[in-house]
């Protein structure tokens, strides 16, 4: 936290700004927990991988240690002619004797309780990150370098991907390859080598030599200069997950894109057709390897049916809307139901209707039963001013509607979380978004405003 403070307190930033900043950190570094089948875990030291604020964080530390450690340590700092970083990967250009040099990285070890450093020295040939660093008759010269152990990563040309990825990915290759190799004998035996696993990997020998043609005029000195980007992108963006009928979906867009265009009042703001981005979807690995490894409860040997169906054991049983649809109160389309319940569920998003067609859309901890005989009982017993008076008892009073008439059934409902949280919150949440989804606040519907 010192490391950051630090950092921070050298830019522009207002003093509270930077002090909020680092109160929130520490909530983040301090308050990290996982959990693992059953069990939960607190991470007591250091962030989580997959935390958005770990990679800033992780080279603020590196950045402030390397200075203490290498930078600025005295007599080895001298020696340092260039000193360049990724991440956790350092390439040094050291000046002074191999003694020193090891002398340095043993000092390094030893101040600090868990970051270690292990080093690969040479005066000819080094390997860092995928480059061959070698130096011959006093030049360095740099060609492509693939670990013994790495995998063959390369994404199969049948992989369920979007094609326009899978279409880029042989280019993208050859220009890395390109650009990492300093001499043209080198970039012939990159080339070489990843024609074999594209090969290998089921793409097209067509597909193949275009990308290499199209890599060819390319120099290695605009490959290696960064472009700037001054276009700022103005197109909506559809993001959506990529499935079988993408395609289809993107052509029926591109097809009616000028109807949208040829509105008087919006036409304007959609000149261009959108950018389609593309999420990717589940995979082989999703579905063999969860990341919930618990045992799935379930009550079915096949598929759930959805819907709400009766318990057998109460007078709510006969009054359910039953199957897996309900058509909308006031437009009459049909809306799936896409969870399994009964009378005795609990943590739910009720729907009621009445005779004339009018709904009520209501939630309920208890089990569900029972808020629904609450109903009937409030229908039966009405009285003005007292607590029986309620919107939908009311309704049935005015309107003489019978009590055994009330149709009803689930709509959602609320599991416990596996990291907990707030599911009165959830439910309530859930309640406001089917109510809106209905149209039930009065006067087209049941409930109170």
């Amino acid at each position: 936290m010192s490391y950051v403070e630090e950092i921070l307190l050298e830019t522009n930033l207002h003093s509270a700004k930077v002090y909020f900043i680092l109160d929130c950190l520490n909530m983040v570094l301090t308050k990290n927990y996982f959990a693992f089948e059953d069990a939960f875990y607190w991470q007591t030291q250091g962030t989580s991988m997959g935390a958005a604020v770990a990679p800033s964080y992780a080279n603020i530390f590196v950045n402030c240690l390397e200075k203490k450690l290498f930078l600025e340590k005295e007599p080895y700092c001298r020696y340092i002619l260039k000193y360049f970083r990724f991440v956790d990967d350092i390439l040094l250009i050291w000046t002074g004797s191999k003694a020193d040099l090891i002398s340095m990285i043993q000092e390094a070890n030893l101040s600090h309780n868990t970051i270690k450093f292990t080093h690969e020295c040479s005066e000819v040939e080094l390997n860092f990150l995928d480059v061959t660093i070698t130096i011959n008759n006093g030049v360095i010269q740099t060609s492509l370098y693939r670990k013994s152990v790495d995998k063959k990563n390369l994404l199969h040309v049948k992989s369920f991907h979007n094609p326009k990825v899978k279409r880029a990915i042989p280019k993208g290759q050859f220009m890395r390859a390109k650009r990492i190799s300093s001499s043209i004998e080198g970039y012939v035996e990159a080339s070489n080598t990843l024609t074999g696993r594209f090969l290998e990997k089921g793409y097209r020998s067509e597909c193949i030599k275009k990308a290499i043609k199209e890599v060819e005029p390319m120099s290695r000195d605009s490959l290696l200069t960064t472009k700037q980007n001054n276009k700022v992108e103005q197109r909506i963006a559809f993001v959506s997950t990529y499935s079988q009928n993408s395609d289809r979906l993107e052509k029926v867009i591109r097809k009616y894109w000028p109807l949208i265009q040829s509105d008087r009042q919006y036409g304007r703001l959609f000149a261009d057709l959108p950018l389609f981005c593309y999420k990717r979807g589940r995979t082989l690995k999703d579905l063999l390897c969860p990341s919930d490894t618990r045992p799935k409860k379930t009550k079915f040997l096949g598929k759930p049916r959805f819907g709400t169906y009766p318990c057998l054991g109460c007078n709510c049983c006969s009054s359910i809307i039953k199957g897996n649809k309900i058509n909308h109160p006031t437009k009459g389309y049909e809306i799936n139901i896409k969870c399994h319940t009964t009378c005795n569920s609990t943590f739910v998003v009720y729907l009621l209707k009445c005779p004339c067609g009018m709904g009520y859309v209501g939630q309920t901890k208890r089990e569900v039963k029972k808020r629904i005989q609450e109903h009937r009982g409030y229908i039966r017993n009405f009285k003005t001013g007292t607590q029986t008076d309620t919107q939908v008892s009311r309704h049935f009073f005015e309107c003489n509607h019978n009590p055994m008439q009330l149709r009803w059934c689930v709509l959602d409902e609320i599991g416990m979380d596996i990291r907990g949280g707030d599911r009165q919150k959830k439910l309530l949440q859930a309640e406001g978004k089917w109510i809106r989804r209905l149209n039930t606040l009065t006067p087209n519907g049941l409930n109170d405003i």
